[in-house]
């Protein structure tokens, strides 16, 4: 059960209602807030103000709020006007989720302007609305970073095999170490057993052989600092090099514009809306030979004379129905106009979101280079202290030299060479020690970097898949509901598809096109009833709305503004569309009849037409 309260939405000053799990239909008149309840379930969902689209706040009213209390946990909108043209939305809506609401807004709520709806109506490319779920998880763009990780893995498991490759070089060093100091320890022992007991050579040459070890490490680590120094310079000037070639373009003050041609297109539609009312009233009474309804009609031998219902000049049912072709070519360029608006919008937004995306790499790169600076830095501080530390012990071994050469006639050369060289030996032992089990973990590395390329390659192909999978189910569900609808409401095409447009490769789907059959032949959309064009919208709408499982995002369809279709064409809608969702909402006039379920009575409803009655 679903309690609704509602102020200041659309037409609705004021008003609740309760709305059951199965059919609910809020039935009504003209100006009675059909549509504007519609709107503020809308509100409470969290649907409204997307794809150019305002928030349903009332005319001239400051805020507006809708609260939805669902078995006992509620939720609550309220919508507040800053500025002139500007409605922000606060507080907590039942939809959180970008992806939830934007399915629900397009395959769940299928009012007038909804957006599938109106594509078919006009004949605009439905592309971007049947994609937009799956661009909100930018599946591209997750499989660019996969990719990039993929790279990355593969660096380091070249790095890996790399350190494999030496392992068993660095091993052989090791024990060769291990030998030669074995042998210069015995040779060593055997000149100390010669030699005088206590001699200040002796002392001496110990020290110079551990100064000299020193100096050689000092030497190695000088070496190994400039090496490290001079692959992250490489590395930098290639990131610099980088952040050079990317081209980031200011970002363009377009907000001001795209507000403009969003007002445009706002008017549009309302322009669109009136001559279609108007077209739709006027070839109605032609249609249905009901001019002398509304009018007085001469009939003659050489044709029948009409006093224009309008103006009251004498005219010809001809002269109407040219009048009718012409005003219907210009709702087609109105809604020419308003298409080629919404694809500037599209386009400026698009280059806005190319720019931050831009903007976004440049900074990465922009972190990474001051992160290499940062290491170049401290290398060189290290490298600095290092060769300081080199200049010293040169020294002191140069000093220590002349000491153990006075030293020489009371201790044998030999022992002090030795004692040196065995130093130099512990220390590059040392060294090789330190290397082998840098390299045994890095090499310890290749399976789990191997299994992390591979998953990183089955989760890239399992997004395209993904992908593809949802676009081509998308067509196979609008082929079978057609079919269904074709079967049920025996319209006047009988068949019809959406097809998939695949890259130039052929691996991915870039587009959609709707085509309709009319007795075997392909036709285009133009030469359909408004009515059947509603019906294809609906048909599409409820495609996407299978596809991407929407009756698990939100437990409700919406269907409004369905004028076009016969009041037993909607219950034949209504009963196809039982069992798609816990709760069917719409809207009709009085004179369809009852319907089977709950019906929301709007007469105790404060509405903005009472409002303007009692003024008046």
């Amino acid at each position: 059960m679903w309690d609704l309260d509602v102020n200041n939405i659309g037409g609705i000053r004021n008003g609740s209602a309760k709305l059951s799990p199965g059919l609910n239909t809020v039935q009504a008149s003209n100006f009675q807030g059909k549509s504007s309840f519609m709107a503020a379930i809308q509100t409470a969902i969290g649907t409204t103000g997307m794809f150019g689209t305002n928030h349903p706040l009332t005319e001239g009213a400051e805020s507006g709020s809708v609260t939805l209390d669902v078995d006992g946990e509620e939720y609550e909108v309220t919508l507040s006007r800053e500025g002139v043209d500007t409605v922000t939305r606060n507080g907590t809506p039942y939809l959180t989720d970008e992806t939830d609401r934007v399915c629900a807004n397009l395959f769940a709520f299928l009012g007038e302007d909804n957006p599938i709806r109106s594509a078919v109506r006009n004949g605009d490319d439905l592309t971007k609305y049947l994609q937009a779920p799956l661009n909100i998880e930018d599946i591209n763009s997750q499989i660019v970073d996969l990719q990039k990780q993929r790279r990355e893995r593969k660096d380091e498991l070249r790095d890996a095999e790399r350190s494999a490759d030496k392992l068993p070089k660095v091993q052989e060093d090791i024990t060769q170490l291990e030998k030669d100091l074995e042998s210069l320890r015995d040779e060593r022992d055997e000149l100390a057993a010669e030699a005088p007991e206590e001699t200040n050579a002796d002392s001496l040459s110990d020290e110079l052989g551990q100064k000299q070890g020193s100096l050689e490490s000092a030497k190695k680590e000088i070496d190994r600092l400039e090496s490290k120094i001079s692959r992250r310079e490489e590395a930098l000037e290639e990131k610099q090099a980088e952040l050079d070639g990317l081209e980031v373009p200011s970002e363009p003050e377009l907000n001001a514009d795209v507000n403009e041609k969003e007002e445009r297109i706002d008017d549009l539609k309302l322009k669109i809306s009136l001559l279609q009312d108007l077209h739709r009233a006027n070839q109605q009474v032609l249609e249905e030979g009901e001019v002398e309804l509304v009018t007085s009609v001469d009939r003659g031998i050489s044709g029948d004379t009409i006093d224009c219902w309008v103006c009251g000049n004498e005219t010809t049912a001809d002269d109407i129905e040219d009048r009718l072709s012409a005003l219907q070519q210009k709702i087609k360029n109105l809604r020419s106009e308003k298409s080629d608006i919404e694809s500037e919008v599209e386009e400026i937004k698009q280059t806005k979101r190319k720019i931050r995306k831009q903007k976004n790499e440049r900074d990465n790169l922009q972190d990474a280079i001051g992160r290499m600076k940062g290491d170049i830095q401290e290398a060189n501080a290290d490298l600095e202290q290092a060769r300081e530390r080199k200049e010293r012990l040169e020294s002191e071994v140069e000093d220590l030299k002349a000491e153990v050469e006075e030293a020489e006639e009371e201790l044998n050369e030999e022992l002090t060479d030795i004692k040196a060289e065995i130093s130099n030996k512990e220390q590059e032992l040392e060294r090789k020690r330190g290397q082998i089990e840098d390299l045994e973990a890095d090499a310890e590395k290749v399976d789990e970097l191997e299994d992390q390329i591979d998953s990183l390659r089955e989760e890239i192909e399992e997004l395209r898949k993904r992908k593809n999978k949802k676009q081509r189910e998308l067509a196979e569900q609008f082929n079978d509901a057609l079919e269904d609808v074709i079967d049920r409401f025996a319209p006047g095409f009988d068949g019809g598809q959406l097809i998939p447009k695949t890259t130039a490769d052929g691996e991915d789907i870039e587009s959609f096109e709707l085509t309709i059959a009319r007795e075997g032949r392909e036709t285009t959309l133009d030469t359909l009833s408004e009515g059947e064009r509603e019906l294809v919208g609906i048909v599409v709408a409820i495609a996407g709305y299978r596809t991407f499982d929407v009756s698990e995002r939100v437990p409700a369809i919406l269907i409004d503004g369905i004028s076009q279709l016969s009041s037993d064409n909607l219950r034949n809608l209504l009963e196809y569309l039982e069992g798609a969702s816990e709760m069917l909402v719409t809207t009709a006039y009085p004179e369809a009849g009852d319907f089977e379920g709950n019906t929301v009575d709007p007469t105790e409803w404060d509405v903005v037409s009472n409002t303007e009655t009692a003024a008046a």
